[in-house]
């Protein structure tokens, strides 16, 4: 019988050429220099639940920023690296816990764990030195202690991100560990819809589905996450009853809300989040917003009346594209708190949207925005309905934030120019870095200055005790922060980052040499 051959068969001693593999979008985190002297913490706010790291004995307000004496000492011997002198890389507040990195990317956490925050065990823990005796929950939880199990399998972290009971790392080389847990409207959601008796995961573990992915970056909701890959794609989990996963959560099944799924926008460089929205960058410099809208926190205008308090997929913020704003600008920072948002942009100005009530957006009495809602509520009838009363008290469309110009050791707190001036000169104090608390705000310049804005009940403004709220950003100042060097023409310390939490905050600061 002859021999028949099929012209578009495989033959076994043949192949076709393999497709060349994706080259990724985004780079690999990387660990930072190291500076010396090195980074430092400090810390202020309320601290009631350990949330300083300062132990037991140190709780109540710090109403202005103070060096965190546990790091301070760390960096003395060769506790936070391989030298004397070593200090941290990234200091990340959630919402009642926190997380370092150190340089030798070893992760350490303190603050509340009731549902696993930490990452480590903080309750029946054997005294090594009495093995008869448990060592105190509350002496755990409140000092840094390195989050153990991803030491003992050579996690070596670039990057953490910590919502209120749910912390995710990155590693130098892409891979992802989380652990904690999720919470519902109506109480603990739990943190993956395997095991429905573990609510919490108490030690950092991979997700199963996204194993043999690489990762660029992650952001925290309250209660949601976000995980950029290197090939642009963009992977959320949670809880997702307020639309901040991108997808419809249906309520009797939100627990199926806890497996990550991939969202359909591709060539992403960033993602961020608020406490129940999320948002996304493109490599175009798009900006993509999701989630709860119901203070327009989002951005997102032009939404069809009757659905403008959800965002259901992500949408493009007209406003924020590269063409509308001009320039060569375009997003590259992204942070949201519970009812607003802050966006950074390449030339170091500041946007913000949503809530304004208690001045989370920053904006003075001369701003057009705020002469916009004062006209508009005179003139509405207060005995009237109130489905507009959130327009009253935000502002949907992203809109410029004033800075006062940078202080000088013959004016250290200079004041914020009328508005109609600020916009008609170059950004004069250019912001490098920002963090969206509850209701309080962030900012570094890039000159090395904190700066902070909102309502802080607790003293999480860090502008002192007596300062509940401030209405536009205000330089924060403390004994070392106003320590000037020994010519007396600047400032002994320089201010890396900043992170703020629910009731606390933490800044990264570092002495000039």
């Amino acid at each position: 019988m002859p021999r028949i051959f099929f012209p578009h068969a495989k033959s076994e001693t043949t192949s076709e050429p393999r497709k060349p593999p994706r080259r990724p979008l985004n780079d690999l985190p990387c660990p930072p220099l190291h500076h010396r002297p090195a980074s430092q913490v400090l810390i202020f706010g309320n601290g009631d639940m350990g949330q300083f790291g300062l132990g037991t004995s140190v709780t109540g307000d710090i109403s202005k920023p103070r060096l965190h004496a546990w790091f301070e000492a760390a960096a003395q011997n060769d506790t936070l690296g391989s030298e004397v002198g070593a200090g941290v890389e990234q200091v990340c507040a959630g919402g009642m816990h926190t997380l370092a990195i150190d340089e030798l990317g070893k992760v350490w956490s303190w603050g509340v764990n009731d549902h696993g925050a930490l990452g480590r065990q903080t309750s029946d823990v054997v005294d090594a030195e009495n093995p008869d005796e448990v060592v105190d929950t509350e002496l755990l939880e409140s000092q840094p202690m390195v989050v153990q199990g991803l030491l003992d399998e050579d996690f070596r972290a670039v990057q953490v991100a910590a919502g209120d009971s749910i912390s995710v790392a990155v590693s130098a080389d892409g891979r992802l560990r989380a652990w904690g847990s999720f919470r519902a409207s109506d109480g603990l959601l739990g943190f993956d819809n395997k095991d429905k008796d573990a609510k919490s995961q108490v030690e950092p573990i991979s997700i199963p589905s996204l194993a043999n992915l690489v990762f660029a970056q992650v952001a925290c909701g309250t209660d949601h996450v976000l995980a950029l890959t290197v090939h642009g794609t963009v992977y959320v989990w949670g809880n997702g009853q307020q639309a901040q996963l991108g997808r419809r959560i249906i309520e009797r099944r939100k627990v199926n809300g806890l497996s990550p799924e991939r969202l359909a926008i591709r060539r992403i460089v960033y993602v961020a989040a608020g406490n129940f929205h999320s948002f996304a960058i493109s490599e175009t410099g798009a900006v993509y917003a999701w989630g709860l809208n119901n203070m327009r926190q989002t951005g997102v205008e032009d939404l069809e009346e009757g659905d403008e308090d959800i965002v259901w997929t992500p949408t493009e913020v007209a406003s924020l594209s590269p063409t509308a704003l001009g320039d060569g600008r375009r997003v590259v920072q992204i942070s949201g708190g519970e009812h607003h948002t802050l966006f950074l942009l390449n030339d170091g100005s500041v946007y913000g949207c949503g809530r304004c009530d208690g001045f989370e957006l920053g904006l003075p009495d001369d701003h057009p925005e705020i002469l916009a809602l004062e006209a508009d509520a005179s003139g509405n009838d207060s005995t009237s309905s109130t489905a507009s009363a959130p327009r009253a008290s935000c502002v949907a469309k992203p809109t410029l934030i004033s800075f006062p110009p940078p202080p000088t050791p013959s004016d250290p707190n200079p004041k914020l120019p009328p508005y109609k001036l600020y916009i008609l000169t170059p950004i004069p104090n250019p912001i490098a870095h920002i963090s969206a608390g509850t209701r309080h705000n962030l900012a570094v310049s890039r000159e090395g200055h904190a700066y902070s804005w909102g309502l802080g009940q607790s003293c999480q403004l860090g502008l002192g005790s007596s300062i509940e709220d401030q209405k536009t950003p205000a330089r924060l100042r403390s004994h070392l922060l106003d320590e000037l060097d020994s010519e007396k023409n600047g400032w002994n310390w320089t201010v890396e980052n900043a992170s703020a939490g629910g009731q606390h905050c933490v800044l990264v600061a570092r002495k000039v040499q």
